[in-house]
């Protein structure tokens, strides 16, 4: 697709060519959102702003479904409120208020994975630039809660073709990377992770071996493959296609349970079994394209009214199962 119909003003295909989407036709959507809005906490760009910002940034997008032009406009409008300018450059929060669990500028890398693939598309390369470095030369902490960074990386430059900016943080990625594995790393070969820390406290399934931290390590794995191979650094390419197929075989062996055609947490220890829930996160490992094969099984779950489905979106944990919507007093809950 030519970088026209991306950025700027964006093209529809009609029965004689393309067709020059107007923009003043999306207006209407964020001065909707701007009116009912709160605007408690401001950050780099205002509700004011929002539109200006918008139009120059992300290219437009129109379909008959007017719910889902709605929601797309609403994700750009609510993803420019996360903006922050900082003396380290330029980040993305998850919160808008200051949350004690926060690190530096109130940034949290729990999220990050999604800030990179979404904010990929902004015609302004600063956002993510800056945010990048942050991670890794700035203060971040990506290593607070599970982020597969390198993955991300990679993902924006498949679409911006920056291969200086990958290269740039390719020692950085490998460096995270052997953090992980000596943080999370178990002798047998799978990484482990404690629920809060993937962003899923009290999950029914718990702590353990699980499909979230594993596919994460296989992607940013893959990543730092792609990227090595694409600077000539064949070596590190080699290594890390290695690591990759390893995380692999064990998630597909160790981590799918065959009866129930699904994977799930193991928890750490010798003979512990798999648990005994299906949860959403379950899905995670296709994600980073890492099944074979031989799995697909499992999506029948998704549209079961006894597993996932759900009238807005899908369930955590399967309905089936005892423990759906446990009480507890957790917040995230």
């Amino acid at each position: 697709m030519a970088a026209a119909q991306l950025f700027g003003i964006a093209s529809a295909y009609g029965a004689q060519g393309p067709i020059a989407l107007n923009a003043d036709s999306f207006r209407h959507y964020v001065e909707t959102f701007n009116q009912r809005d709160d605007e408690t906490t401001v950050n780099h760009i205002d509700n004011k702003s929002a539109w200006a910002w918008l139009r120059q940034n992300v290219f437009l997008f129109e379909c008959p479904d007017k719910d889902l032009e709605e929601i797309y406009y609403f994700r750009w409008w609510t993803y420019r409120k996360h903006i922050k300018k900082t003396e380290d450059g330029l980040v993305i929060t998850e919160f808008l208020p200051k949350v004690p669990w926060s690190k530096k500028h109130n940034t949290i890398n729990c999220p990050a994975g999604h800030h990179f693939y979404e904010g990929r598309w902004l015609r302004n390369p600063d956002y993510l630039d800056d945010y990048a470095r942050f991670w890794f030369r700035k203060g971040g902490e990506p290593r607070q809660y599970s982020f597969w960074a390198a993955d991300s990386v990679y993902a924006r430059y498949l679409v911006d073709r920056n291969q200086l900016m990958a290269e740039d943080l390719l020692p950085d990625l490998i460096k995270n990377y052997a953090g992980w594995e000596k943080s999370r790393l178990d002798p047998g070969g799978l990484f482990w992770q404690r629920d809060p820390l993937d962003g899923m406290e009290k999950s029914i399934g718990g702590s353990g071996y699980r499909a979230t931290i594993n596919s994460y390590m296989y992607g940013d794995a893959v990543a730092i493959a792609k990227i090595a191979r694409l600077v000539g650094k064949i070596d590190v390419a080699s290594e890390y296609e290695a690591k990759a197929a390893r995380i692999k075989s064990l998630v597909e062996t160790r981590l799918w349970d065959d009866q129930a055609k699904f994977f799930k947490v193991l928890p750490q220890g010798e003979g512990q079994k798999l648990a005994d829930v299906r949860e959403l996160h379950g899905f995670v490992p296709w994600y980073f394209n890492l099944p074979g094969p031989g799995f697909a099984e499992a999506w029948k779950q998704l549209m079961d009214p006894s597993g996932f489905y759900a009238p807005f979106g899908p369930t955590t944990a399967e309905r089936r199962h005892p423990r759906f919507r446990f009480e507890d007093k957790h917040e995230c809950l």
